[in-house]
C-alpha cells in the first residue's frame, strides 16, 4: 500500500514556497513528455515522487517550476535545477534558494553540470555553452561556440580543466575549462549526439547519437577507440560507465544490455537480456558489482552480476510502468527507482527487497532523480513540473 502524507512546502507552479517564504520564478516548468532513449533526454527532466513513504521520509521541500535537469554540487550542500531557459540553485538542507539565478543567452537550456569542485556550472544553450560561477553568478571565460545546433549534453572531466559538449550538428568538442579554447573536435557520428559522459578515470569519452551508435573516444587525444559499439540495433536508451572507469554499459531497441571494454572497444561478456521492453535505465552499484536496469513492458528492476553475467536477485516488482530513473546511493546501501507510474520506490540491493513503502506525491512519471553524496537527501522531479527533496532513512546514511 502506498502512503501519502503532508509535504513540507508545496508551490504552484512558477513559486517556491517553503516555510512562509515565497521566491518567484519566470517562466513555465520543462515538463515535456521523454520519447525512448538518449537521443531525446535532453527534452526530459529529472523526475520526481511524492510526499511522503518510507517510515517517517517526508518530503523537506517541493520546487514547482523548477523540472529539468538535476545536477548535485560534489560537496552536497547544493543542487541546481534547469526550467527552459533558466537555472536556479537550492540549499540540500532546506529547499531555499542557494546562490544567483543563471540565464540562458540563447533558448533553451538543454543540460546543466557542476564542475568537480563545486565553482562552475555547466550551462548547454542552443548553440552555446556558458561556464558560470555558482557564487558570483559571472561567466568564468566567454561562452563557448562553434556547435551549429542546439548543445544537448554538457560534461565536465574529472580533474574540471576540461569540458565535453555534444550538440545536435552531430560534433562533440573538448574545452579548456580556464580559458575556454576549443581543444578538439570529435566527428563520426552521422546524426545527432545526444548525449557525452566521461569515465570516473578520465581516460575515455564515451558518446551516443541519433545514428543509433555509441562511440568510445580517448579523452587524451580525442580519437576514437575502436568501431562503433552498437552495431545500430535500434535507438539507444542508456548508457553509464562502472565508478573504476573498467567497464561501459549501454542498452539499446535489441532488449538487451551490453556491457564493453573501454580501453579496446570490444565485448566484455555475453549481452544481459532485459525482454520484455528495452531498458529505458541502467546504473552501477558504486563497486561495480552489480548492475540495475529496468524492463520497459513488465515495469520490473533487475539486478545483474557483472562478474558472472547473471541474475543476482529476483526481479525488483512492485511498479506499474516503465522504470525511466535509477540511481544508486552513493554507499550502495539504497537503490531508487522512478517510474512512469508516478512512484519512487527505494530497494535493499542485497535482499532485492524493497524499503518501506512506495514515495508518492507526482502528478505524473518520474523520470529522474539524484541522491546526495551523503547518502541522507533524495531529488527526484517529474512530468507535473516539480522537484521534490527527501530526508532518506538514517541507515542508508552508515
Amino acid at each position: 500500500m502506498t502512503t501519502t502524507g503532508r509535504a513540507l512546502a508545496t508551490a504552484t507552479i512558477g513559486l517556491l514556497a517553503l516555510a512562509g517564504t515565497t521566491v518567484a520564478h519566470t517562466g513555465p516548468a520543462s515538463a515535456a513528455a521523454p520519447s525512448t532513449g538518449l537521443v531525446a533526454h535532453s527534452r526530459a527532466t529529472e523526475a520526481a515522487a511524492g510526499p511522503h513513504g518510507v517510515a517517517g521520509i517526508r518530503a523537506r521541500a517541493v520546487v514547482a517550476g523548477a523540472a529539468g535537469m538535476i545536477t548535485v554540487r560534489p560537496d552536497g550542500k547544493v543542487f541546481a535545477t534547469m526550467s527552459r531557459g533558466t537555472v536556479r540553485q537550492w540549499s540540500m538542507a532546506t529547499g531555499h534558494r542557494a546562490g544567483p539565478r543563471l540565464a540562458a543567452r540563447t533558448g533553451t537550456i538543454r543540460s546543466i553540470e557542476f564542475s568537480p569542485d563545486g565553482t562552475l556550472i555547466a550551462v548547454a544553450g542552443d548553440r552555446e555553452v556558458s561556464l558560470w560561477n555558482a557564487t558570483s553568478g559571472k561567466r568564468s571565460v566567454p561562452p563557448l561556440t562553434g556547435h551549429t545546433g542546439p548543445v544537448r549534453s554538457v560534461v565536465f572531466s574529472p580533474t574540471g580543466r576540461q569540458v565535453a559538449t555534444a550538440g545536435s550538428d552531430g560534433t562533440v568538442r573538448l574545452w579548456d575549462t580556464g580559458t575556454g579554447d576549443l581543444l578538439h573536435v570529435m566527428t563520426g557520428h552521422t546524426g545527432a549526439v545526444s548525449k557525452v559522459v566521461f569515465s570516473t578515470d578520465g581516460r575515455f569519452l564515451a558518446t551516443a547519437g541519433a545514428d543509433d551508435t555509441v562511440r568510445l573516444w580517448r579523452a587524451s587525444t580525442a580519437r576514437p577507440i575502436g568501431e562503433p559499439l552498437t552495431a545500430r540495433r535500434g535507438p539507444v536508451y542508456a548508457m553509464t560507465f562502472s565508478r573504476a572507469g573498467d567497464l561501459l554499459a549501454t542498452s539499446d531497441a535489441g532488449n538487451a544490455v551490453r556491457l564493453w571494454d573501454p580501453a579496446t572497444g570490444e565485448p566484455a561478456g555475453t549481452p544481459l537480456t532485459v525482454s520484455p521492453g528495452p531498458a529505458y535505465a541502467i546504473t552501477f552499484n558504486p563497486g561495480g558489482t552489480l548492475l540495475a536496469t529496468s524492463s520497459g513492458d513488465d515495469a520490473t528492476v533487475r539486478l545483474w552480476d557483472t562478474a558472472t553475467h547473471r541474475p543476482a536477485e529476483e526481479p525488483l516488482t512492485g511498479h506499474t510502468g516503465p522504470v525511466r530513473a535509477m540511481r544508486f546511493s552513493p554507499n550502495g546501501k539504497l537503490l531508487a527507482t522512478g517510474s512512469d507510474d508516478g512512484t519512487v520506490r527505494l530497494w535493499n540491493p542485497a535482499t532485492g527487497r524493497p524499503v518501506g513503502a512506495p514515495l508518492t506525491g507526482h502528478k505524473g512519471p518520474v523520470w529522474a532523480l539524484r541522491i546526495s553524496p551523503d547518502d541522507k537527501r533524495l531529488i527526484t522531479a517529474g512530468a507535473d513540473g516539480k522537484v521534490r527533496l527527501w530526508r532518506l532513512p538514517a541507515k542508508a546514511a552508515r
